[in-house]
């Protein structure tokens, strides 16, 4: 545990500046109202989360990730967010924090309103720079895919090389599934990433149909406890699970998952439902990632055991794009996630001591802001139980 000076030196206030004595030192003229960290607005010019009607909330907050950092003593609670977006220009939102004069995100931390810095990744200053992503890769293998499964093979690998060179600290990871885990690659570099679905004689969609292990894998035990029937009906949460469950995410990297298919979701169980990701049912934290679909048909059919796999962008505040049932003129580029994660947040707050206690913490996020067409409205809330490294 580290130490946190609550209030630094003994201070005798006088107006607005204090007087510090050391070993009979001249007096050191500090100013009380300056803030707990630089750059970090104390919080006692927020205000706040304006309360919106749930009904009309037209966009996503994303799940978040956090880590905690000391500074002068410090703690600064970060919080790493993709970006925001515009329902009505589908561009991404500018956001403004306490002290701006162009405020229009807000946050709570247990219903009491928090001075916060916040930062654009795409302003490009080491500082702002996203700290990790841990991106996923769900592909679905199955025979339906064959139509598309070279073309989609190509983009990722493309797509992911763009990222890899940019300002992101990006890690890469595979799990390929149909009604089993039928292949994957836990987190590695661009190259092996290459490797994995470029190996020799792979074609189609066998070009995720292999296991690439690495210490401490065990895809054996993995793809037959994470099996929901046999080479039918294919379970993106089933492969969601196991990368969740299985791969060595980085401590605080932001997780970000991106399932490619053409077909629902099968489910045999609460375990392999889409409803598995609903904030509601408490088993999918604001720290597990976000969820993003890229659905290569015009049609979903449905049934009794069958779920649109867009709900798991819905409950994590990821985004959706459907594609060409042949992935034909499609460039990752033009992702919704592309613009999300090149246009990612950085919020950090500090007073926070009270809550390294080991429960959960509600943080509420609130984004009320203008747009040439109207007025974009969101708000989420996670609970949070936050740690020191």
């Amino acid at each position: 545990m580290k130490k946190i000076h609550l209030f630094g030196t003994m201070l005798l206030a006088f107006g607005a500046m204090a007087f510090t004595a050391c070993n009979n030192e001249n007096p050191i003229v500090e100013d009380v109202n300056a803030p707990y960290v630089p750059g970090i607005p104390m919080d006692d010019i927020a205000t706040p989360n304006p309360e919106l009607d749930l009904t009309e909330l037209n966009t996503v907050i994303p799940n978040l990730n956090y880590t905690v950092d000391d500074v002068n003593g410090w703690a600064v609670i970060r919080l790493d967010m993709t970006g925001v977006k515009d329902p009505y220009t589908n561009d991404w939102v500018k956001l403004y924090g306490p002290g701006s004069g162009k405020q229009n995100v807000w946050l709570s931390l247990d219903g009491v309103p928090k001075g916060f810095s916040i930062s654009n990744t795409a302003e490009g200053s080491e500082e702002q720079q996203v700290k990790a992503v841990d991106l996923v890769f769900l592909i679905d293998n199955s025979g339906s895919m064959d139509q598309e499964a070279n073309a989609l093979a190509n983009e990722v690998y493309a797509w992911a090389s763009k990222l890899a060179k940019s300002d992101l600290d990006m890690r890469f990871a595979v799990v390929g599934y149909d009604g089993r885990i039928t292949g994957g690659m836990n987190f590695g570099t661009i190259e092996e990433l290459d490797a994995f679905l470029n190996a020799p004689g792979r074609y189609g969609t066998s070009r995720t149909m292999h296991f690439e292990s690495k210490e401490g894998d065990d895809w054996n035990t993995w793809a037959s406890q994470y099996w929901v029937n046999n080479w039918m009906d294919e379970c993106e949460v089933a492969a969601l699970r196991l990368a969740d469950e299985q791969f060595s995410f980085r401590p605080g990297a932001n997780r970000v998952y991106v399932n490619f298919t053409d077909e629902p979701n099968y489910f045999n169980s609460d375990l392999t439902s889409v409803e598995y990701v609903n904030p509601a049912n408490g088993n999918w934290g604001a720290t597990q990632g976000t969820i993003h679909t890229v659905f290569s048909e015009s049609y979903l059919y449905s049934g009794s055991c069958y779920e649109d796999p867009k709900l798991l962008s819905d409950y994590t505040g990821g985004t959706y794009l459907q594609v060409p049932y042949d992935f034909s003129g499609v460039t990752l580029d033009d992702l919704p996630i592309t613009g999300a994660l090149m246009n990612s947040y950085i919020i950090k707050f500090t007073n926070c001591e009270e809550v390294f206690d080991g429960q959960p913490h509600n943080v509420k996020i609130t984004v009320k802001s203008e747009s040439p067409n109207g007025e974009i409205l969101a708000d989420k809330e996670f609970n949070l139980v936050f740690e020191k490294e």
